[in-house]
């Protein structure tokens, strides 16, 4: 050795052992996810040492995190030559290639681990899966069948065949795999949470169901499997059992409004309305924008009669979206529940000067007049709907009933005639034109038979049952009609036009006591009933004011 050189330290030594401190600073700052500050350390470490491979893969690993794609193949390439590094390199190659949509390069990334490995598990799943996001489906399975062979109790081949056969839709191989996957272990919970999927997909949701229990049985901390759990319970109607689960969502992740919202959603199903406001509430402040959700919110506040309330969130709707229709319709049945149909006339009148096309906003609106008496323009109005909709039967129903108040009473049957043509299972058309026949003591088996018919579309309806009662009583047909009344009156008991029904047909039956009894009951909801009043004095039923003195105004007959 020269003179010049004993005891002293070459230059290639000082470089590597700079290379190796900076190298090991970048390992430290990518620890600690500093990756900005990693490779500026394995930038140093290479430039003193550019011939180490695993400095090169370090620098290919980092710049693909950075999405450095370039840079991370260049490396890499470097890193694939030395034997320590190859196969890191090669199965960083293939990601960086897939990334690139390089897939030919990735494919031959993979394969070329394979060929140096042939038990590099990683290498053939990384190949298979590429395969099959390509749908080339045969070489996927192809790929996973030689990593059974080189690894039979491997789960990993069942499990990605699996899956494969699932996007294939071949359902019944799908859950041979899978079964075969929790054959071999049976603590693998992504196996039974395969199976339930595919048994969604194949609609048997008991199955689906058992699947993802037992899944949640391994790993009750898994969100998502809890969410198509609790999906499955609605579908099944079992509402207590998704309440559970999407619970058990919430418990874990407070901020899944997802699973807040359809909490609510089953609570107002339920008719626990004020659990149901509190849980759209939640996520209504969590996501102000939601305009479903504030509909939901206002839906359940009106089901409370919570009309200040509904109105306020109705409102906030039909600013964002002012052509939203049911939130005009909303806002006016408020108006209506308030006692304030009076507001809801000028309101109406300007959503359809915005909405000229809206037919549902005419039908309102002629209700909304009809309510504070104005007749004739409710009829207009109708009519003017009409023109928009002249199909439509709920309208021309709706122009019968305007017709009556307004004295013409051939017109409203020619609309109701019209009505029963174009949709002649309108029930509400049928029983009016069947019960305004019986009121006068005309038609009474054309009457009876548009009854029948109503009752044949709405069977349990109290208020058709009390129309075919009234026909029958007018055709003499007394037993048939205190027969049906009886059943009218189990549905309806609170009707005060159905009482006096009740009553009349107990007097033509010769039974005064119960006719008093019903007459009485009668104008205990509606002491304002004269002619009954005045039929209760003729018939020497007793003093009625001191009957009723203690009774207040009831409702009206909703015949």
């Amino acid at each position: 050795m020269p003179e010049t050189m004993m005891g002293k330290e070459r230059p290639a030594d000082r470089d590597q052992a700079a290379a190796y401190y900076h190298f090991m600073v970048g390992n430290l700052l990518e620890q600690e996810s500093d990756y900005d500050g990693a490779q500026k350390e394995f930038e140093k470490a290479y430039s003193l040492d550019p011939k180490s491979a695993e400095i090169s893969l370090s620098l290919a690993i980092i710049t693909a995190h950075k999405g450095q794609l370039d840079a991370a193949v260049r490396y890499a390439q470097f890193a694939v030559e030395a034997p320590p590094t190859k196969i890191p390199a090669l199965m960083l190659l293939g990601g960086v290639y897939s990334a690139r949509k390089q897939y030919e390069e990735a494919i031959a990334a993979y394969r070329d681990v394979i060929t140096v490995d042939p038990k590099q598990e990683d290498a053939y799943i990384y190949l298979g899966s590429l395969f099959a996001s390509l749908k080339r489906f045969d070489e996927a399975i192809k790929t996973f069948h030689a990593l059974e062979a080189v690894s039979p109790n491997s789960i990993m081949a069942p499990y990605y065949l699996g899956r494969i056969y699932t996007e294939q839709q071949k359902y019944k191989e799908a859950l041979d795999e899978f079964n075969r996957v929790v054959s071999l272990r049976d603590d693998f919970d992504p196996g039974y949470t395969s199976m339930g999927l595919v048994y969604e997909l194949m609609d048997k949701a008991p199955e689906a169901i058992e699947a993802y229990r037992k899944a949640l049985i391994i790993n009750p901390h898994n969100i998502e499997v809890r969410q198509h759990l609790g999906q499955l319970y609605i579908q099944q109607n079992e509402l207590d059992n998704a309440l559970e689960q999407f619970n058990q969502v919430v418990a874990q992740d407070s901020r899944n409004y997802d699973a807040i919202l359809k909490m609510g959603l089953i609570y107002a199903e339920q008719k626990k309305y004020e659990q149901a406001v509190q849980a759209f509430k939640t996520v209504s402040q969590a996501t102000p924008g939601d305009l479903k959700v504030k509909r939901y919110l206002a839906s359940t506040l009106l089901a409370l009669n919570r009309y200040d309330e509904a109105l306020t969130e109705y409102k906030v709707v039909l600013a964002a979206a002012p052509d939203d229709t049911d939130a005009v319709l909303q806002i006016a049945y408020i108006y209506a529940q308030q006692g304030k149909t009076a507001a809801a006339v000028p309101f109406l009148e300007k959503a359809i000067a915005e909405q000229p096309g809206k037919s549902e906003l005419y039908l309102y609106l002629a209700n909304a007049y009809m309510d504070i008496g104005k007749n004739l323009e409710a009829a207009n109005t109708l009519n003017r709907a009409l023109q928009l909709a002249p199909d439509r039967d709920d309208l021309l129903f709706a122009i019968a009933i305007a017709d009556e108040k307004l004295g013409k009473r051939e017109a409203m049957i020619e609309a109701l005639k019209k009505a029963i043509e174009l949709k002649p299972d309108n029930a509400d058309a049928l029983n009016y034109l069947g019960y305004s026949y019986a009121e006068k003591g005309e038609n009474l088996d054309e009457a009876i038979k548009l009854i029948k018919r109503a009752l044949q579309v709405k069977p349990d309806n109290g208020y058709i049952l009390d129309s075919l009662a009234w026909a029958y009583y007018q055709k003499g047909m007394l037993n048939d009609a205190l027969e049906v009344m009886q059943n009218a009156i189990a549905k309806v008991p609170e009707d005060p036009i159905m009482r006096e029904h009740y009553g009349d047909i107990y007097l033509k039956l010769s039974d005064g006591v119960k006719a008093r009894e019903q007459w009485l009951k009668s104008l205990e909801l509606d002491p304002d009933n004269k002619e009954l009043r005045a039929k209760f004095k003729d018939m020497g039923f007793g003093n009625l004011d001191e009957l009723l003195k203690d009774v207040k105004p009831g409702k009206k007959g909703k015949k």
